[in-house]
């Protein structure tokens, strides 16, 4: 840190040119927002030298949320590469006749972590296969998920059971981020049941639907989940919905991981003319098999686009697809969580990321952030924000995939009125069930930049509160500082 930072007495020097005390005055914000002074921690830094506006709980360990999602990104850019692409590999066990196009044989699909499998990624890869020549396959289509390990469910998700999207299950072969969009339209007049339509079609899928179409303006009452049934995905459907309503989609988890791949497979196989009348399995690839080539890999976007989806939209799914595909690439197969967590410690510390301080090291149990397991100080992350911001191999891609103040992503809606709006790029975290809520990133002003960590962690207070707390931080820090030095 000696190296890196500005000694104590030049800071004071340059920082006695202020006419009052960042610090005092955050503290004192702090206490009229009625928040307890624990239950908040605040470090803003001036990037690349470390000279410390703030520093309040600066070396307390707070729930980070999905700020943990700005170490999984950068440790991602580092261990796996700029230009990683997820591979999905295919096999045969026997000949494809190139006259007829048919496979005589099993199919075999081995996944690679693929976090990007939509609707119209699965499309594009079975057109790449009927672009090889397959036209029929005469056996199985067995599904290999060996690329991570068997476990599901991360540590931290199973605190909640419910079927909500931001919790589907990770493995190494899943289709549309292991959830099901279910769309919802009312019938044709009242009295008739709901339409209900799962997208993408889905082989194997149970519908249970008895909710109603209600006379136009009367209030819709509609409960959409998923639940396992049969050990596979069924969606159930509730309640009324009103005649004049729109059609609407709603996300829900899959139950089910390899099964939902192949169901989504087969429609697709239907739709694409290929004929297949055998059995869809869930086996390794035989060696045999893997030590040659594949009969066809399909290739994902590269890494940052899915960097993208984590800090914008702080999509869990991707955020823990690449935190086991960082254990499964530096790491003996299968990817695994406790795996992924060593490893990411270990670049850590010999990234030396925080060198100095009472708790140099963060506490790391998943990529995303849910739960309660991981830790995290508010130094640690302003660290580890200097230390990007120092990576120009990655830094703009890192910079850009942040939401923007009241522009887009998780802060389209906040800081709209703010003279912050356009120049704060940041990663948000919220647990509301724990009271967190915390926000990370750059403050982009025209002549310096500035890192900034807020960890809040109180039940007493509301996430709008937190919001707003967050907000006046900044704004005291920074207001006068754009007014004076303007935007960039």
């Amino acid at each position: 840190m000696k190296n890196r930072c500005k000694s104590a007495a030049a800071f004071f020097l340059w920082a006695a040119s202020w006419s009052y005390s960042f610090q005092d005055n955050v503290v004192q914000l702090i206490a009229d927002s009625n928040y307890t002074q624990k239950s908040v921690g605040v470090v803003v830094w001036e990037v690349g030298t470390c000279s410390t506006l703030v520093s309040i709980n600066a070396d307390t360990f707070f729930n980070p949320a999905s700020v943990m999602k700005c170490i999984t990104a950068a440790a991602a850019f580092e261990l796996l590469g700029m230009r990683y692409c997820f591979k999905t590999a295919v096999y045969t066990d026997g000949p494809l006749r190139r006259d007829s196009g048919i496979v005589t044989g099993n199919l075999y699909i081995r996944g690679g972590g693929d976090p990007g499998f939509l609707a119209e990624r699965l499309w594009l890869f079975v057109q790449h296969l009927t672009h090889c020549g397959i036209k029929k396959i005469t056996g199985d289509l067995v599904l290999d998920d060996s690329f991570f390990d068997a476990q599901v469910d991360g540590p931290g998700f199973g605190e909640d059971v419910s079927s909500r999207a931001y919790e589907a299950p990770v493995a190494a072969l899943s289709a549309n981020f292991n959830t099901i969009a279910i769309h919802v339209a009312p019938g044709a007049e009242a009295g008739m049941p709901v339409v209900v339509t799962p997208f993408p079609q889905i082989r194997g899928v149970k519908i249970i639907c008895t909710a109603k179409t209600v006379p136009a303006g009367t209030p819709s009452n509609l409960e959409i989940k998923t639940d396992r049934v049969d050990g596979r995905t069924a969606i159930a459907v509730y309640g009324s919905m009103s005649l004049n309503e729109k059609g609407k989609y709603k996300y829900r988890k899959v139950w089910s991981t390899w099964e939902n791949f192949g169901w989504a497979m087969l429609a697709l196989f239907e739709q694409s003319g290929i004929e297949f009348n055998g059995a869809v399995k869930h086996a390794a690839i035989p060696d045999s098999l893997k030590t040659g080539e594949p009969f066809y890999t399909f290739e994902s976007r590269p890494l940052p686009e899915f960097v993208f989806n984590m800090f914008k939209y702080s999509s869990n799914f991707a955020a823990e697809m690449v935190f086991k595909t960082i254990a499964a690439e530096n790491d003996s197969l299968p990817g695994a969580w406790e795996n992924g967590a060593r490893i990411v410690g270990g670049w850590w510390r010999n990234g030396r990321i925080l060198e100095s301080g009472r708790n140099t090291c963060p506490v790391i149990q998943n990529g995303s952030g849910m739960g309660g397991g991981n830790r995290v100080t508010p130094q640690q992350i302003a660290a580890l924000l200097n230390h990007v911001w120092k990576q120009k191999s990655y830094f703009p891609e890192f910079l850009s995939s942040l939401s923007t103040a009241g522009i887009d992503g998780t802060l389209e809606t906040r800081f709209t009125g703010s003279c912050l709006k356009g120049i704060v790029r940041a990663k948000t975290g919220t647990l509301n069930d724990r009271g967190v809520s915390n926000l990370a990133g750059y403050v982009l002003l025209k002549d310096r930049w500035y890192v900034f960590v807020i960890l809040v962690t109180n039940t007493k207070k509301s996430q709008f509160s937190h919001w707003t707390l967050q907000q006046k931080i900044l704004e005291t820090v920074f207001a006068e500082k754009v007014k004076k030095k303007g935007r960039r």
